[in-house]
């Protein structure tokens, strides 16, 4: 039932569950560690208990990132939910009355120029916010911020991979009530920004 290909990812984990007032969203996340650089590759799947289909996130929609977190409430279970609605840009000039051509200035061309311009908006294309969206971003967020591992669980190889550690026997009584044992399943980030270092 997933619609991905078995070998997109080296383990597949159930990542958890989110309830809905209607439906429930069901998270599973690959982890790819072959070919990738001294951090492995976590990709995130989703299921509405209406199906139990698992489909893969589409990219993040980084057009509304500074509406996700002023975002309240209970999620409802429907992912095509709009909950911004992007209004269609009017073209003022559009509306205007069509001027009366005016005669053309002869202007030198530089032969070597680039004929085009390069608009930074040419394949922009504007998408609502949807439940869908806002369940991808909390997913990540709870991710980068919860995802823990017992230290010594994983390894370094030598081609610079992170490996599940085959000698790991699990922590002790003590150390596993010992937040100073485990360390975020994430890259490295800076935090000096959010420490108001820089």
């Amino acid at each position: 039932m997933n619609s991905s290909a078995h070998d997109d990812f080296e383990e597949l984990l159930f990542w958890g569950k989110i309830v809905g007032q209607d439906k429930d969203y069901f998270i599973a996340m690959g982890v790819t560690y072959t070919d990738k650089y001294e951090f492995p590759e976590k990709c995130f799947f989703w299921a509405s208990s209406a199906d139990f289909v698992f489909k893969p996130f589409k990219s993040m929609n980084d057009q509304h990132k500074e509406k996700y977190n002023a975002l309240v409430g209970f999620f409802t279970g429907d992912p095509a939910k709009v909950l911004v609605k992007v209004e269609p840009e009017v073209d003022p000039e559009a509306e205007e009355a069509p001027e009366e051509p005016v005669a053309e200035e002869e202007v030198t061309v530089d032969p070597l120029a680039s004929s085009e311009e390069e608009d930074p908006n040419k394949n922009f294309v504007a998408r609502d916010l949807t439940e869908l969206d806002r369940l991808h971003y909390t997913v990540l967020a709870i991710e980068n911020d919860c995802h823990i591992l017992p230290q010594g669980a994983v390894k370094l190889t030598d081609a610079h991979e992170i490996r599940r550690n085959n000698a790991f026997q699990g922590l002790s009584h003590e150390q596993a009530f010992d937040l100073t044992n485990y360390s975020h399943f994430r890259n490295v980030q800076n935090n000096l920004k959010q420490t108001g270092l820089l």
